[in-house]
């Protein structure tokens, strides 16, 4: 994905999360007004109706007690009246006369500043009241604002919590896309690589076959050894390479199993040495082996630990830009046999050496252009190293070459 088009998509998210925000909060208070006017008709709908019914209660004046006004009934019928229209809340109820200033009646006498600074009062009329225009029915809420902000809030708080969850999950998918993208472009450099990897070693094997038919050439011994040696050499790289990439897709499965046995890794190392030492002369290069390891034995799977060590001096060989110059070291550390393959090649900057056994990722040569190869080698190198219950590390430097050391453990 190319970082302009990232960027878009990227600023267009956020204006819409910021527009979508803005509209929710737009639409939370719009929300929040329409509550509160509701709640004021809800309420004064439900007080109509109690006006109503108390006017024929009898009310008794100041100079006469009034034992025969039922109060209780007063407060029943308030909260039933307003349970009706929809509010579940209990206010403070009070009778306020008018002309004496004071209150004849309240259900929380602590709360009487408040009732008589509400704006929810009624006028009623009671039977036995000369001037009955200066009664009134005073409610008083418990913060009816705050309750109605509590409910729109949630929505709102819900609504942020959604945007930060739908954020998420965008960046998570616009970084699995990219990773998509690179694992798709690492896969077709491999198939690409594979392809050139795979024609070399056919061709040179099909023009040392033709060498070969020729009488001139099959009738000198040495010239005809020289050939079959070349053969034998690039079937057998062939033959790694497919196993490399066959035994590499199969450790992809988490069932995969290794068959272990005993195995000895100097006389193992030294096979595999045997194998590239014509190749290195031909370039004119050297191979040292100190195979000085005692003892020698760990439990392993031979094919692996076979490919496993042809890798990593194939990688020595690949980049050498001169005459490779490589030393294979075994030795025991502890309880671990230490391999380590060590090239005075191109070396790998510090930026790649994490990322050398990744799959399909290939470090840039630069200008180095005979440099082959697929991107999976090293990866099945540290596949193999996992599975023995190993380690693997990397020392390198540009220009300077690279050292690969294995530690597996011993047998016992």
């Amino acid at each position: 994905m190319k970082r302009w088009f990232r960027t878009l998509v990227i600023s267009i998210f956020a204006l819409a999360a910021l527009s979508l925000v803005v509209i929710q909060f737009v639409q939370t208070r719009r929300t929040f007004s329409i509550s509160d006017n509701m709640f004021n008709v809800s309420v004064n709908n439900a007080m109509d109706e109690v006006v109503r019914q108390m006017s024929g209660e009898v009310f008794q004046t100041a100079s006469h007690p009034a034992t025969s006004f039922n109060y209780q009934e007063l407060d029943s019928l308030i909260a039933e009246e307003l349970l009706l229209n929809g509010i579940d809340l209990h206010p403070v109820v009070g009778i306020y006369d008018g002309s004496q200033g004071s209150f004849l009646y309240s259900s929380d006498a602590s709360k009487e500043n408040r009732l008589e600074e509400s704006p929810y009062r009624y006028n009623f009329s009671p039977i036995g009241v000369v001037s009955s225009g200066q009664y009134f029915i005073t409610l008083a809420f418990p913060d009816t604002e705050l309750f109605l902000q509590s409910n729109t809030k949630v929505y709102l708080y819900m609504t942020l919590f959604l945007l930060v969850v739908i954020a998420t999950m965008f960046f998570i998918s616009l970084r699995t896309l990219a990773a998509q993208r690179r694992l798709d472009q690492m896969k077709t450099e491999f198939i690409n690589n594979m392809t050139h990897e795979i024609k070399t070693p056919i061709s040179t094997i099909g023009l040392a076959c033709e060498m070969l038919r020729d009488e001139t050439v099959s009738q000198d011994a040495a010239t005809r050894s020289n050939f079959l040696g070349i053969i034998s050499d690039e079937n057998q790289r062939m033959r790694v390479l497919v196993e490399t990439i066959l035994q590499s897709a199969k450790m992809a499965n988490k069932n995969f199993a290794i068959n272990p046995k005993e195995v000895d890794i100097n006389s193992l190392t030294a096979k595999v040495l045997q194998s590239f030492r014509l190749t290195i002369a031909n370039r004119g290069g050297s191979i040292e082996a100190h195979l000085d390891a005692s003892p020698s034995t760990l439990e392993a799977d031979e094919l692996h630990i076979t490919n496993m060590v042809y890798n990593l001096i194939d990688n020595a060989i690949k980049y050498s830009v001169d005459a490779p110059r490589i030393v294979v070291t075994t030795l025991c550390d502890n309880e671990n046999i230490v391999l380590s393959v060590k090239d005075h090649g191109i070396g790998i900057a510090k930026e790649n050496q994490k990322r050398v056994f990744e799959k399909f990722y290939r470090v840039s040569t630069g200008n180095v252009h005979n440099v082959k190869g697929f991107g999976i080698g090293l990866n099945y190198v540290a596949q193999v190293v996992r599975l023995h219950h190993g380690h693997i590390s990397l020392e390198s430097e540009l220009g300077q070459g690279s050292t690969f050391t294995v530690k597996l453990p011993l047998l016992g």
